[in-house]
């Protein structure tokens, strides 16, 4: 009994770790973009398609050696996956250029609220009565962080934090799709699909305007490449070893870890504003997650047991 429970407090504590470690490396992803946009001016656009292809080398080069199939059962589900998360990627990366790394990940860290608006249609499951309060709190949130600092309307709202936010819009579809789609296809063959799009796609987006970046940006190009993929594995990993509810709270990390970057690194201003709508954006991502639920249970054993 004791080595089981030791057992499972050990992988308890991979799967956290190696979510903190995602949570870490996607946020430094946002720091590379903003780096090779800053520093070379390469675009959003760019950056994407980099971080597409060498996601594509890898894992072509692992079907090839391990002769995996690519035929998806369920190729309608498969496609919505590839077409969301390919939008979301470049609307992220293209909103990074033009607001900050701070406002940037909150926004885009507020789609797991708007999952259980698309969960209806697409998982037909059931919405809760309280994840409206949660999605009222997410939107206060989104009101704060978009208003800018001289007014309280939208009218002056930065262009890159409504990118930002429409990424969020774009995952939360390719969040309940990834869902249906891994019912019959394995997570591999999603993330071929995802990248040969998402190679392609980005491609073509990114012509327009697009010239030969510099020597000196081959190094943030990396960054760029290393952390997007390196945190898709490490959230792969993580997840063999801790529940859906708890990946989410852990995952929220990301918006702490990017306020801290983007302070340290690009000076990211954090005023009133940025930092209530952090904490009602964080609030609710808790709240989704069930934390508050299981706080509740733990207090009710506690006030048994005395």
């Amino acid at each position: 009994m004791e080595r089981e429970s030791a057992r499972h407090t050990r992988e308890a504590l991979l799967g956290v770790g190696m979510l903190l470690l995602s949570a870490l490396l996607f946020a430094g992803t946002t720091v590379f973009v903003k780096l090779s946009a800053e520093t070379a001016g390469i675009s959003g656009r760019t950056a994407a398609f980099a971080r597409f292809l060498f996601g594509f080398a890898i894992v072509t080069a692992y079907a090839a050696i391990g002769r995996k199939s690519i035929r998806p059962k369920a190729p309608g589900m498969v496609a919505l996956r590839v077409l969301t998360n390919t939008m979301a990627v470049v609307l992220f990366f293209s909103g990074l250029e033009l607001t900050t790394v701070t406002h940037a990940n909150m926004l885009n860290m507020t789609y797991p609220v708007f999952v259980f608006a698309v969960a209806p249609i697409l998982n037909r499951e059931s919405t809760p009565g309280v994840y409206y309060l949660f999605l009222t709190m997410t939107l206060v949130g989104i009101w704060l962080v978009l208003s800018p600092a001289d007014g309280l309307g939208f009218a002056g709202a930065n262009a890159g934090d409504l990118l930002a936010l429409a990424s969020a819009g774009a995952a939360a579809v390719a969040i309940s799709a990834l869902r249906e789609a891994r019912k019959y296809d394995s997570s591999f063959l999603i993330l071929f699909h995802l990248f040969l799009f998402g190679t392609i796609a980005s491609f073509f987006v990114m012509l327009p305007g697009f010239s030969m970046p510099p020597a000196h940006a081959a190094l943030p190009l990396a960054g760029v490449a290393a952390c997007a993929f390196g945190g898709q594995v490490s959230l792969t990993v993580g997840y063999r070893y801790i529940s859906a509810a708890g990946g989410a709270i852990v995952s929220a990390a990301r918006i702490v870890f990017a306020a801290v970057l983007g302070t340290l690194i690009f000076a990211d201003p954090l005023g009133w504003k940025t930092l209530l709508g952090g904490a009602f954006i964080l609030a609710s991502l808790f709240g989704v997650s069930g934390l508050f639920q299981r706080v509740r249970a733990w207090l009710a054993t506690r006030d048994v047991v005395s």
